[in-house]
């Protein structure tokens, strides 16, 4: 027999999830209203990467979005043991999907100065004070290489750093001193 737990339950499993993988990053898990009441949002600054939250996420999504289709594919039943129960039980997740957002922090944005002035070929380019806070009129490239990857088409030093630290985790980075 299968149990269903409500994207209420579902919601303080996923909190307790992403405090365990993630020690001393506060998450914000909230769930949807309305028409999308079977959705939740987690949001957190800095810490892990998307993909990594990602990872932990999707595996409490009863159902997921199909764009192609327009519609929701099941995503199954899992086998799931409780804290004090000896066997596995048979569980369905209610919960729809679960969107995640990862902004920055002004350390965040230290980091990724950090690595443009470190693993770029271009040491002059300066984006941030030492605070954090962005220049207005800094000289952008067209493009650069930092931290293992090409980037192109910049904008602005905000989409510049955002970019970088889209691939970095800051659970396991050290901000630099100044």
């Amino acid at each position: 027999m299968t149990d269903y737990i409500s994207t209420k339950d579902t919601a303080k499993l996923v909190r307790t999830a992403l405090k365990n993988a993630f020690p001393g990053v506060k998450f914000s898990v909230r769930m949807s209203t309305g028409t999308a009441a079977a959705w939740m949002r987690v949001a957190w600054s800095d810490g892990p990467t998307d993909h990594d939250v990602r990872a932990i996420t999707r595996q409490y999504e009863g159902r997921s979005f199909n764009g192609m289709t327009d519609s929701y594919d099941n995503n199954g039943s899992a086998l799931v043991a409780f804290d004090g129960e000896e066997m596995p039980r048979e569980v369905h997740y209610c919960c729809d999907g679960i969107n995640t957002y990862r902004d920055h922090t002004t350390a965040g944005y230290r980091v990724a100065q950090h690595l443009i002035s470190t693993d770029s070929d271009r040491k002059d380019v300066i984006l941030f004070t030492p605070e954090g806070d962005t220049i207005t009129g800094a000289t952008l490239p067209q493009s650069i290489y930092v931290a293992g990857h090409f980037h192109d088409y910049i904008y602005s030093p905000t989409q510049l750093a955002q970019a970088i630290l889209h691939r970095v985790n800051l659970c396991t980075v050290t901000t630099p001193a100044r």
